[in-house]
């Protein structure tokens, strides 16, 4: 006769649960340094092909697209965020091995600017924290920093003005946008505060863009209308409209969000119909839409 086996204990039942994860972990492991090697080849692929240029390492297009695939194919327990997130910490290590970025931000460490930076791209950036907006904007130009993340957006102060009048002086792109959702507390309201990643190249379509435009024109009637109606003949979504009256200029300065991208057909139906017109435009770049 077969003898009766004896009950599992819990003692090993959750020895058996642990060795089932002590070897899901070393599966994990040895992919995670798969990509790396990978990241690594993709570095020296686009060193060997373009040794006369220079190579961009960061695709924000690319990391956007990664990130909706993961959050689009997951299938829980893990909340769709958390599983990007995890991706996103894995992208900046192997990002690293490619090229370390160097990402300036307007202080103090360890403030929200900072948290908009790890948010982005990750733990594995160099975050270099400078006196001020502009320092930040001058040391992207100058080439002494990749990017930047700069304040857009804030629940107690709206857009940040002083913002758009660097955006003006600095010849620099907008290459991605990062969203923080604060929580109410004494002194600030609970609110989202919205940063711009800026850089000095020019971003692919990656599906779900948009695109900042900044335009000065006369303080006349109707004026808004005018610069607006592109936008409503091709159904074309703002998602932000700020105006700012110049006073000494009679002038008005725009600050529009759209969505889209100035390859897609539309938008550049639109930005040639706004170049018709007697005004001041600059297209402040086209970049994937917040992920996270």
């Amino acid at each position: 006769m077969t003898e009766p086996t004896a009950p599992l204990t819990q003692e090993a039942a959750l020895t058996e649960l642990r060795n089932q994860i002590d070897a899901l972990d070393l599966q994990i492991q040895q992919l995670i340094n798969a990509r790396a090697r990978c990241a690594q080849s993709v570095a020296e692929v686009k060193q060997r092909f373009q040794p006369d240029q220079q190579v961009v390492f960061y695709r924000p297009e690319r990391e956007a697209q990664v990130l909706r695939r993961v959050m689009e194919r997951n299938e829980g327990p893990l909340a769709d965020t958390d599983m990007a997130r995890i991706f996103r910490e894995i992208m900046s290590v192997c990002l690293a091995l490619e090229q370390p970025l160097q990402v300036a931000y307007p202080g103090p460490e360890g403030g929200f600017t900072e948290q908009a930076v790890r948010k982005h791209f990750g733990h594995s950036v160099q975050a270099q924290a400078l006196a001020g907006l502009e320092p930040v904007f001058r040391a992207v130009q100058a080439g002494q920093c990749q990017y930047a993340v700069v304040p857009i957006e804030s629940p107690e102060a709206g857009l940040v003005s002083h913002s758009l009048d660097l955006f003006w002086r600095f010849d620099l792109q907008i290459c991605g946008e990062v969203e923080l959702q604060l929580m109410a507390s004494d002194d600030r309201p609970e609110g989202r505060v919205r940063y711009l990643v800026l850089g000095q190249q020019s971003v692919a379509p990656s599906g779900q863009d948009k695109t900042s435009l900044l335009l000065c024109a006369a303080d006349q009637p109707g004026t808004l209308y005018a610069l607006l109606e592109p936008f409503r003949q091709r159904q074309i979504s703002l998602t932000r409209l700020e105006t700012r009256t110049q006073t000494p200029a009679q002038q008005t300065l725009f600050y529009i969000d759209f969505e889209g991208h100035a390859e897609d057909p539309m938008v550049c139906d639109v930005l040639a119909e706004l170049k018709a017109h007697p005004i001041q435009l600059k297209c402040l770049g086209s970049y994937p839409k917040a992920v996270l």
